[in-house]
């Protein structure tokens, strides 16, 4: 990414894509994943997807494959237009061992087939929960996402 986007932005996207797949190479798919460690107690209150035209759906769990899993945000019709932030109908406090068709778009029909990559671009693709938390004291429940 570096080299296609420079290093402000490239070491970033560099980045993420080793945190989210070892050894920096992302399998292909229709679906991606990547999990994050929680750094310190914290409460949620809300949070939103933020994606490119290509983003179909979203979706950030707690405790992801396990018993205590517990979904924050769901948002199975993406919509680019509508990317709002959602109040979570309660707070969820959460802690440090949590974590875890470009044909059918107008604007990309008439580019060629390509790998999507993650990128700045309209036709690139990311996709990220951003989450409203504020710092906790210890004690209280804790959740991984």
């Amino acid at each position: 990414m570096t080299k296609r986007f420079g290093p402000d932005l490239g070491e970033s996207a560099d980045r993420q894509v080793e945190e989210c797949n070892p050894g920096g190479v992302p399998k292909p798919g229709n679906t991606q994943t990547c999990d994050q460690k929680v750094p310190a107690p914290m409460t949620l209150f809300a949070g939103f997807g933020h994606m490119r035209l290509l983003g179909r759906a979203i979706k950030v769990e707690l405790n992801p494959g396990t018993p205590n899993a517990k979904v924050v945000l769901d948002v199975p019709q993406f919509d680019f237009d509508n990317q709002r932030l959602m109040t979570l109908p309660s707070p969820v406090e959460i802690g440090p061992r949590d974590a875890r068709p470009r044909r059918q778009l107008p604007q990309l029909t008439k580019l060629p087939p390509r790998y999507v990559v993650w990128g700045d671009g309209a036709s690139d693709e990311m996709c990220t929960g951003i989450m409203t938390v504020s710092p906790r004291k210890s004690g209280g429940s804790v959740e991984r996402v």
